[in-house]
């Protein structure tokens, strides 16, 4: 008798990243039921209508785990919710829908590119009750440990899994929410303050009642860009054609940017994937301004010489347009003069060949303080400012002024924004031999980059525009 099976998409958002991603793990799970799974607990669903309408949709708030008598998480450090107990999203599933032989579950920013109805079959024949990447870490060597105390023997291996995207059977999914149900009577009977992690409880559960298990790369032809870190963009999937999962991929946002240039984990700041060229490899894939301006300024990049100037290389090589005009080679300025001896220190940050988007390495002008600069008389130059103010223009004004004319003032413009940084181009014409940037109001101002550069049809347009 063929097995019923289901495939659960789970989200809690939509974007036109996840929209790709569910159509990729739509289009590899033919013979299952498919169900988009989304957590409504803001009260709001971002599906769009036309999918609504067609798919199975499976409203999953967490009042529902609530409602079950599950505890969520810990009182200390306050993790909990559905990235914590990544099972709960299947508990809710499986309870409503016991008819199931087979489960898989797939977080929204995986990207499939494998057979899930192969992998069901091969777990029938073999009479196998879970597929994930299993975990080999040690405990005391593993984050997670401490959440499992008071619930399993620390002395004794704590087994561990990724379960990113993962396959149950129904045997397999119903032990799993019997003893999250156990342990929540255990948490509130002994007042415990700990609450163990998805990924151990999936794992350890299995396993410890004799269940059988597969590793997720038994079906894959490489599992090479599937952790919980670094995050991917789109773009850098290596081989649409190879039989593989990849995790996380989202769009260039937040999390993009936390899990690649602030945590250390295999991002590209990490010392081994600088050493390796990963990290030049993936930023040319990526080939995006703030990329490259990020990974710039590194210390592990900015205080090699060499590694920075591979880095400027491959921005002025792969960028186009106004980009590749912002990474291109600016004037030198001397700063002591310009200033009029105000800054002891050389601004270096400020005027490097792409800006930091780190505050610390911003400059700020106090008041009264005026940049002035003397220009090229033989052709036109366009001023680049960029900073994190939105109203930065507010706080001063620049002018300029030809051999003969005075000062006059010239416009400041926004043209455009990359990530927490806006940028501004003021364009002074061809017959101008100097400039002044003058405060105006109270307050001082903060700059994260400044750059002069010989006016282009690019930066003509985005002052003008």
């Amino acid at each position: 008798m063929k097995k019923k099976t289901a495939v659960l998409f789970k989200c809690h958002n939509w974007d036109s990243v996840i929209q790709r991603s569910y159509e990729r793990c739509k289009r590899h799970s033919n013979k299952s039921d498919f169900y988009i799974v989304y957590d409504s607990t803001k009260g709001v669903v971002e599906i769009p209508e036309h999918i609504q309408k067609t798919e199975n949709i499976f409203l999953a708030p967490y009042l529902a785990v609530e409602n079950l008598g599950l505890a969520w998480g810990t009182e200390v450090g306050n993790y909990g919710g559905y990235w914590y107990n990544g099972d709960y999203h299947q508990n809710l599933f499986i309870i409503n829908n016991p008819d199931y032989d087979y489960i898989c579950s797939v977080e929204n920013d995986v990207v499939v590119l494998n057979d899930f109805d192969h992998i069901f079959e091969d777990m029938d024949s073999r009479n196998i009750d879970a597929v994930y990447k299993h975990v080999g870490a040690e405990n005391h060597a593993w984050a997670h440990s401490g959440s499992c105390e008071g619930y399993y023997d620390l002395s004794q291996h704590i087994h561990k899994g990724l379960f990113c995207i993962s396959f149950f059977s129904r045997k397999a999914a119903l032990l799993i929410l019997k003893r999250r149900l156990e342990m929540s009577v255990l948490k509130r009977e002994k007042g415990l303050l700990t609450w163990p992690i998805g990924e151990a409880v999936m794992s350890h559960e299995i396993i410890s009642a004799g269940m059988r298990t597969e590793e997720l790369a038994h079906y894959c032809d490489s599992l090479r860009q599937y952790d919980w870190a670094p995050v991917y963009l789109e773009k850098e999937i290596i081989n649409e054609t190879e039989k593989t999962f990849i995790h996380p991929v989202t769009e260039m946002n937040e999390k993009f940017i936390v899990s690649n240039f602030v945590q250390d984990y295999h991002c590209m700041i990490s010392e081994e994937e600088i050493s390796n060229g990963i990290s030049r490899h993936r930023s040319r894939k990526i080939n995006d301004f703030e990329a490259y301006s990020r990974l710039f300024h590194c210390p592990r990049i900015y205080n090699n010489p060499v590694l920075r100037e591979d880095v400027v290389d491959d921005a002025r090589e792969l960028l186009t347009g106004v980009d590749f005009d912002l990474a291109s080679e600016g004037m030198a300025l001397d700063w002591p003069q310009a200033l009029g001896q105000v800054y002891s220190e050389y601004p270096e940050r400020v005027c490097a060949s792409l800006p930091s988007y780190d505050r610390s390495h911003a400059m700020f002008f106090d008041r009264e303080v005026t940049l002035q600069v003397s220009l090229g008389a033989d052709q036109a130059y366009t001023l680049i400012l960029a900073a994190r103010d939105p109203d930065l223009t507010s706080h001063f004004d620049v002018k300029c002024k030809g051999e003969i004319s005075s000062f006059e003032n010239v416009p400041v413009a926004f043209c455009q924004q990359k990530g927490e940084l806006r940028f501004y181009a003021v364009n002074f014409p061809a017959k101008s031999n100097e400039f002044v940037v003058e405060q105006k109001g109270p307050d001082g101002f903060w700059l994260n980059f400044m750059k002069i550069l010989p006016t282009t049809d690019a930066l003509r347009a985005l002052s003008t525009s």
